[in-house]
């Protein structure tokens, strides 16, 4: 395999959400906090959005393992289906322990809601995080939503308790504009981040850190070598990944002593595709 000819303990350039190689660009650093402060404050919920590939998924990675395991907190993650509300209801369900089977959205609700009842007195707070959000498009499924965001945890009294969910909605950009048509929703929701491609030094930066953290020289890749891949990426983590790792391929083939911005050009030729064409802008501010 290529790593060992340069020196890497293994493949740096994976398209997998593996924490080891966690590159986090200032913009990235805040929507983690933030994220972590709804969490931490038992929020209703907010939204991570961002054009594909610029590391929404490593963000909630990173959350996840921040929130797993701790004291008070449960937490579940997942895709949208894209069957609907009805499906994600009772994944849900059954992720609570609930043996019964349901057949509707009401059904599904009463039993989360019982979940968090004084009769459960070992209920955590649960943290829900809907990662694809933007395929869910029906308004039946946002309203599902909506009365998630209703449910509370019940006092050994009777009375309401604290709010029983956070609600994260991770996702396209499109994803904003379906939250636009719900109001009820979005309204409720206390956050909103947008994660931006990564800057020309930034794009440098993540590379190394990559290469460094595979346990290799981060000079693999020569500075003309590192200005191609911005160029072909136009700082799109997943297209980085794409180009660098093919580069090396290249590279090994080619005994070259390291990655120049010749052999870069033959990856970028090698891989590019419509979806290398990547709109950039500013980067995330909050809403």
């Amino acid at each position: 395999m290529y790593f060992k000819y340069w020196g890497l303990r293994e493949r740096p350039f994976q398209n997998i959400a593996d924490v080891r190689f966690a590159y986090l660009s200032d913009q990235h650093r805040e929507g983690l906090a933030r994220l972590l402060y709804l969490v931490e404050e038992q929020k209703l919920g907010g939204t991570l959005v961002g054009p594909y590939g610029v590391g929404k998924s490593m963000v909630i990675e990173l959350l996840a393992e921040k929130v797993r395991g701790k004291n008070g907190e449960h937490y579940l993650q997942f895709d949208a289906p894209l069957s609907g509300a009805l499906s994600l209801a009772k994944q849900l369900v059954a992720n609570l322990g609930h043996t019964q089977p349901v057949n509707d959205i009401s059904g599904a609700l009463e039993a989360i809601q019982n979940h968090f009842s004084d009769a459960n007195p070992n209920a955590a707070h649960l943290v829900l995080v809907i990662d694809e959000a933007q395929l869910l498009r029906a308004a039946s499924d946002y309203e599902f939503f909506h009365l998630l965001c209703n449910v509370r945890m019940r006092r050994r009294d009777g009375g309401l308790g604290a709010q029983a969910i956070t609600l994260l909605l991770v996702g396209h950009q499109d994803l904003v504009q379906h939250l636009a048509a719900e109001q009820s929703l979005a309204q409720r929701l206390q956050l909103f981040w947008r994660l931006e491609p990564l800057n020309e030094q930034q794009s440098i930066e993540y590379v190394q850190h990559r290469v460094r953290a595979a346990g290799g020289d981060i000079w693999i890749f020569d500075e003309a070598a590192l200005a191609e891949v911005h160029l072909a990426s136009q700082g799109v983590p997943r297209l980085i990944n794409h180009v660098c790792d093919t580069a090396l391929l290249i590279g090994c083939a080619m005994h070259a002593p390291r990655i120049t911005a010749a052999i870069m050009r033959q990856a970028v030729a090698e891989v590019h595709s419509p979806l290398m064409q990547s709109s950039v802008s500013t980067p995330g501010v909050p809403g």
